[in-house]
């Protein structure tokens, strides 16, 4: 007998017995189990509800697609929107004029400071963010407000109190989108880039901090102030959350983990890679 319809009769013989076992399952009340126990009850059948899936796909002749593409996906739409920043050309974070509009915008550095060497020459932003607009259901740029160049000018001004950086050395792209699409373009930057600076890379974060009380908030100092000492408020905390001993430690073992994508194009093959749909 061919070794496939000795297989194809064994799959037959073994749901037919799956099938009786089932039929003969016990009841029982959800209530009488523990919370512990009722959690590992369940999750041991969706084990096996996803091996009889599977097996229900490989009798399929008719094979299944791996993803399907769905325009309304706010994550999918999220990474159109990023691809649409990476599209438009740097320009000075000193230059940015007044305009109206929210949106995602990332920074970057191109300046000497040692820790920060593998970002020069890089196509790698060292922060990327968002600006949510005055309403969430502002429908255009001036209904939104000065929120994105306002963000990017408030960044600048941390910046230009640091001590060890320079504003020239810092360039930036942003992107005014329509409001309720840029949570979901700044997750994927932030995932895709892993950008030293923003708090979910846990490095070096803090330059969003605004300056109130240290004391009353009785918040230790941010690790971005602890590299780049200058903001009044933050002088005034005695104490870091991290020593910088050990953010420059992270920051070696985070680049050497994670080295900076030199070209954008690099970025858009990886997002087309995200996209594509294999079919075997």
């Amino acid at each position: 007998m061919d070794n496939e319809v000795k297989k194809a009769r064994g799959v037959i013989e073994w749901s037919n017995d799956l099938f009786a076992a089932t039929a003969m399952a016990p009841e029982f009340s959800s209530e009488k189990l523990t919370t512990a126990n009722l959690k590992k009850v369940r999750n041991d059948i969706d084990k096996v509800l996803k091996k009889l899936s599977a097996v229900a796909a490989q009798l399929d002749p008719i094979k299944q697609p791996n993803s399907v593409f769905d325009p309304s996906n706010p994550e999918a739409v999220g990474r159109v929107v990023a691809m649409a920043l990476l599209s438009q050309h740097k320009r000075s974070l000193l230059s940015i004029p007044r305009f109206y509009g929210s949106g995602i915008y990332a920074i970057y550095y191109t300046g000497s400071f040692s820790e920060y060497s593998p970002l020069a020459g890089a196509d790698h932003p060292i922060y990327v963010g968002k600006a949510d607009p005055l309403s969430p259901k502002a429908r255009y740029p001036q209904e939104q407000g000065e929120k994105l160049c306002s963000r990017l000018k408030e960044h600048l001004k941390s910046i230009k109190k640091a001590t060890n950086l320079n504003t020239e050395d810092f360039q930036c792209r942003f992107l005014i989108v329509a409001s309720g699409w840029q949570e979901a373009a700044e997750r994927y930057l932030i995932n895709l880039y892993k950008p030293i600076w923003n708090k979910e890379t846990k490095i070096c974060y803090g330059i969003g901090k605004h300056g109130d009380s240290a004391g009353t908030r009785g918040n230790k100092r941010s690790p971005w102030d602890t590299m780049h000492s200058g903001r009044e408020w933050a002088e005034h905390t005695i104490d870091d959350q991290v020593s910088k001993d050990k953010i420059i430690d992270m920051l070696t073992h985070h680049f050497r983990s994670n080295p900076p994508i030199v070209d954008k194009q690099k970025a858009v093959d990886t997002f087309l890679e995200e996209m594509c749909q294999h079919h075997n």
